[in-house]
């Protein structure tokens, strides 16, 4: 499947763009300047639950299906035992504090710059460096990710990180 389509997805890559770019202080500052704190986070979160983290069966704002095997299997492949542990304990850690994303009352999404949002980061970090990602690689990736975000392209290069690079990168 993954040479008829000529991006797909990398698991471990998209994971690690992800991570890299919630917690680099240079990526939030730059989104600032297009968007508020908690529409960026409300994004990330809708992404983390819904595209990125392939096992997750939390949706937001919606019912989302059981993740197919296949799927899992795929991601699950691209991650040692201990890294997967890590994502996890990550996910369940961000899925405890959904409740402070969405205010039925205003209909707004939020996620308050408080202790919630910082530990969240700080688990990203944690979890970021168990998967030992190449820094110069990653420091490109956010790099892009800003360009990106200049373009209005954020969610694309998150869900799929080699769009960000030309094919000889990589």
């Amino acid at each position: 499947m993954d040479a008829l389509t000529p991006n797909p997805p990398r698991d471990r890559e998209r994971v690690v763009v992800f991570l890299g770019f919630l917690t680099s202080e240079k990526c939030r500052k730059a989104c600032s300047g297009h968007a508020q704190p908690e529409m960026i986070a409300a994004m990330l979160t809708r992404l983390w639950f819904e595209e990125i983290y392939v096992p997750s069966e939390t949706g937001i704002d919606t019912l989302k299906p059981v993740p197919d095997p296949d799927d899992c299997a795929r991601f699950n492949g691209c991650f040692s035992a201990g890294e997967l542990t890590a994502l996890e304990r990550f996910h369940g850690f961000f899925e405890l504090r959904l409740n402070f994303l969405t205010n039925q009352v205003y209909g707004k999404a939020f996620f308050p710059e408080n202790d919630s949002w910082r530990s969240l980061i700080e688990h990203a970090r944690h979890v970021l460096s168990e998967l030992d990602p190449n820094p110069e690689w990653l420091q490109s990736m956010l790099e892009a990710m800003i360009q990106n975000l200049q373009k209005g392209e954020l969610k694309d290069g998150l869900c799929n990180p080699r769009l960000l690079v030309s094919p000889d990168d990589t």
